[in-house]
């Protein structure tokens, strides 16, 4: 090995080994024993210079430093990388989650261990990607029996001094267990996770600041079959027991629930259920979807929960015509308040229906159709109805929102080696909101776009051309305005194809009927590649914008960019 060559990649390693990201994954010991080292990677410099007429908050000129690297050795892997840039100063407060992350994940036939800053997904209703610092491994033999299993922190301590937004965070540990029973038929299986806050991971906490220390403890049921040919049936039921506050009095001396899981008065029960069934006929596929999750159902193991909600949704998709035409399509209903709380309900019906046509290897036409309405109705009181005298029926009814979107989209090529190609695309998007069975004045809107764009490629000389012309209509409420632009570019290639040479320009005007304004912008680029290793490349963009009684504004920014490859 070259010596030189050498130092320098180990000096590459130390400095991203002292960098502020790090990554490590996937540790085979099958072939543990055999040494393979070997290192890879790249670096990357990007610099931007930016000059305007006008006061911009954009700095004259950033940079940024990142690079990549992956460390190998008896089957080891260890990818690094960093990032060293001139905006983005320190936070100047704490977060609860690391920055720095290392994560070693060692695999040995069928067992696989997580360890230190990783995350796990057992299901979406349990643990679900949450990121934390621990142990974990998931055990998948050949034996029907396969196991999962996590613990660690969830969350590290932050004091209200150096929190964001002076809102503190207590340390959290979790802990969760994924057990399932597979066979060629059917599939059972049981979660459980765990999640509790310290208490005394805190120094002091106001109690205005709203922050409790929580405990969560989440059991799950799944079953899945296919006993039947061509029906699949999948089940999911979770159940949360949420306390929000453990620091309130415990239950005693009621149901058995509250024995089981020592019940606490801010403790909540939370349930959530999502069935599926897809059945196949002949080409013919026919899917049913039902969701309940319950209002204000969560979890301590996922960042985030839709919650209040039933949903059911029909799918169908069939190929037809020599399977030459794929037409697929939807239809659902989602509706929430399901505990009658709320003083507003909320209902959406959706459908979409998508059409692929493959008319002639050269001619392919795409259509598609979407229909949203939603329907929020304002339950009043009884005793308003009755006391007030002013309310009428339409008082009851906020209004229902009616969204349409159609495109329809028209590809042909043609030429001799189909060297040019010619696309047509038009799209509509309509908006209403209806209120008392009539839609006002200004409030529905209507956008329409069309873009014609053309390419044709000169193989014996290495270039192509290219252009576009695009028309869009908005009527937004009592306001219309358009716009129409036009871009053409020509690319080549030189030098053997290691140069590749790009220039542009845009023009773009937009009308109203109260104001206008046009854009006209020049772009240039260019791009090297020297010993099939380091990448150059430079690019310059000019724009010139000018509006009715408005100074016009001209800025132009040049990027360079280096990259080696190892």
């Amino acid at each position: 090995m070259n010596t030189k060559k050498y130092t320098f990649k180990l000096l590459l390693v130390l400095l991203l080994v002292l960098s502020k990201n790090c990554y490590s994954q996937d540790v085979d010991l099958e072939t543990f024993y055999k040494p393979n080292f070997k290192v890879t990677g790249g670096i990357n410099t990007n610099m931007i210079f930016y000059n305007s007429n006008q006061e911009n908050s954009r700095d004259p000129f950033t940079y940024l430093l990142s690079g990549n690297l992956n460390v190998s050795a008896f089957n080891f892997n260890i990818p690094i990388s960093y990032s060293l840039t001139n905006q983005g100063n320190n936070l100047g407060y704490s977060t609860p989650f690391d920055f720095n992350r290392l994560s070693i994940m060692p695999k040995y036939k069928w067992i696989k261990a997580y360890i230190g800053n990783v995350s796990m997904t057992f299901s979406p209703y349990t643990l679900s990607g949450f990121p934390f610092r621990g142990v974990g491994f998931e055990l998948t033999p050949r034996s029907h029996f396969k196991i999962s299993a996590m613990g660690g922190q969830l969350l590290k301590p932050v004091e209200d001094d150096k929190a964001f937004g002076g809102v503190p965070v207590y340390e959290r540990y979790g802990y969760g267990a994924k057990v399932g029973y597979e066979k060629d038929s059917y599939t059972i299986g049981w979660i459980g996770f765990y999640a509790k806050d310290n208490i005394n991971s805190l120094s002091h906490v106001s109690d205005d600041k709203g922050v409790t220390p929580k405990s969560n403890f989440v059991n799950s049921l799944t079953f899945g079959t296919s006993l039947v040919n061509n029906l699949t049936f999948n089940v999911e039921y979770a159940l949360s027991v949420l306390t929000d506050d453990t620091r309130s009095e415990t239950l005693s001396g009621r149901h058995f629930k509250d024995r089981l899981f020592s019940t606490k008065e801010s403790t909540a029960f939370l349930n959530a259920l999502n069935v599926n069934f897809d059945y196949s006929i002949q080409k013919s596929k026919i899917g049913l979807t039902y969701e309940r999750i319950d209002p204000n159902y969560s979890t301590l193991g996922a960042l985030y929960f839709n919650n209040d909600l039933e949903n059911i949704a029909l799918r169908f998709n069939r190929p037809f015509y020599k399977d030459k035409i794929n037409f697929s399509a939807s239809l659902g209903y989602q509706k929430d308040d399901l505990a009658k709380e709320k003083k507003e309900d909320t209902k959406r019906v959706v459908g979409s229906a998508n059409v692929t046509y493959k008319v002639t290897d050269q001619l392919n036409l795409t259509g598609s159709y979407s229909n949203f309405s939603t329907f929020t109705n304002k339950k009043l009181d009884q005793f308003e109805l009755i006391n007030n005298p002013n309310v009428v029926a339409s008082d009851t009814l906020d209004y229902r929102q009616l969204s349409q979107n159609a495109n329809l989209n028209a590809s042909y090529a043609f030429g001799k080696e189909k060297n040019q190609n010619i696309n047509f695309n038009y799209s509509i998007a309509g908006q209403a909101n209806e209120q008392g069975g009539v839609i006002r004045r200004g409030q529905a809107s209507k956008v329409q776009n069309y873009n014609v764009a053309h390419s044709i490629t000169f193989l014996g000389i290495k270039t192509a051309l290219n252009s576009s012309l695009n028309y869009t209509s908005n009527q937004v409420g009592l306001y219309d305005n358009s716009s129409t632009g036009v871009s053409l570019g020509v690319s080549k290639k030189v030098l053997k194809e290691k140069m590749n040479t790009n220039f542009g320009l845009l023009y773009n005007s937009t009308q109203s009927d109260s104001d206008s304004s046009s854009v006209f912008g020049i772009n240039l680029n260019n791009s090297y590649i020297l010993l099939q290793k380091h990448n150059f490349s430079l690019g310059l963009i000019s724009m010139f914008r000018s509006a009715k009684d408005r100074p016009n504004n001209n800025d132009i920014m040049l990027n360079f960019n280096y990259g080696y490859s190892f």
